[in-house]
């Protein structure tokens, strides 16, 4: 079988370009740059063969090991999303990797969520579940898994952001799954609370109306750039940086978190959550 063309093939462009990258650089071998971006030698080989659209995190790691900054950054990033978009069972949105990117960037991340648990904490027991419930074919919720708990890798490199996260108490209560699958989630969550640079809020029930009820919201802050947010609907997902939005947003996050229990408060709150479900 003959391999696409670069001329018509965003993946064999983007395997050309990180190939040309590599070779420019100091890393003259596919086993050199591997080891400088801590991947097996497979890994190099496959992206530059275009056998696969490498992970966002890899296709980072690999421009800055070769020194791609700038316009030409901007340019290979460009065909990765092209090649993403083209990619057959995508496990990522195309209009969601802009999110993602910013997330993975942030040095702050706030989250907002009055109906579940922010992707960035949910168990992969808990994440399938939703999964599933939204059509999902077992497959296919696997690979978004996947996906999402990739995302989480934040939450564990050297120098991880500060994370916000508001959650209504109803979150808490909301059965996702199994009484088990609650419990692991909820448990997850209190270890996360107890990190450094993390901090987590839940707004009590008895607050009632309130600023947030409008829908989930996202922001990453990243230095040197605009905020970017995410907002959440049931028929549609929006990315954007534009500026009176993004201003709406982080003044309702802020409302919202200063109405709700403090750090101390909310981990006796998912403690008692936590002892609730086990009663079930």
């Amino acid at each position: 079988m003959t391999s696409p063309a670069p001329e018509t093939s965003a993946k064999a462009l983007l395997a050309q370009l990180l190939r040309a990258a590599r070779q420019q650089s100091t890393y003259r071998t596919q086993e050199s740059l591997a080891g400088a971006i801590g991947k097996e030698r497979t890994t190099v080989g496959k992206n530059e063969q275009g056998d696969r659209v490498p992970a966002l995190d890899v296709l980072g790691d690999t421009l800055t090991a070769c020194g791609v900054t700038g316009l030409a950054e901007t340019a290979i990033r460009g065909v990765w999303w092209l090649a993403k978009l083209t990619e057959e069972d995508a496990p990522v949105k195309i209009w969601f990797v802009g999110w993602v990117e910013a997330e993975s960037k942030a040095h702050t991340v706030r989250y907002w969520s009055p109906l579940l648990m922010p992707g960035i904490v949910q168990t992969p027991e808990y994440a399938y579940e939703l999964f599933r419930a939204t059509g999902r074919t077992h497959e296919r919720a696997g690979q978004e898994v996947d996906a999402r708990t990739r995302r989480q890798a934040i939450l564990d490199q050297q120098d991880p952001p500060t994370v916000i996260i508001v959650l209504w108490e109803p979150v808490l209560f909301h059965q996702v799954g199994t009484a088990e699958v609650m419990r692991g989630q909820l448990a997850k969550l209190l270890e996360i609370s107890q990190r450094p640079g993390v901090l987590v809020h839940v707004l009590p029930s008895a607050v009632g109306a309130n600023a947030g009820l409008g829908g989930p919201v996202s922001i990453a802050s990243v230095t040197g750039k605009p905020d970017v947010i995410l907002t959440s609907s049931m028929l549609e997902d929006v990315v954007t940086a534009d500026v009176p939005q993004v201003r709406a947003a982080s003044t309702t996050f802020e409302v919202v978190r200063g109405v709700s229990a403090n750090i101390m408060d909310t981990r006796r709150i998912i403690s008692e959550a936590i002892t609730a479900w086990e009663n079930e």
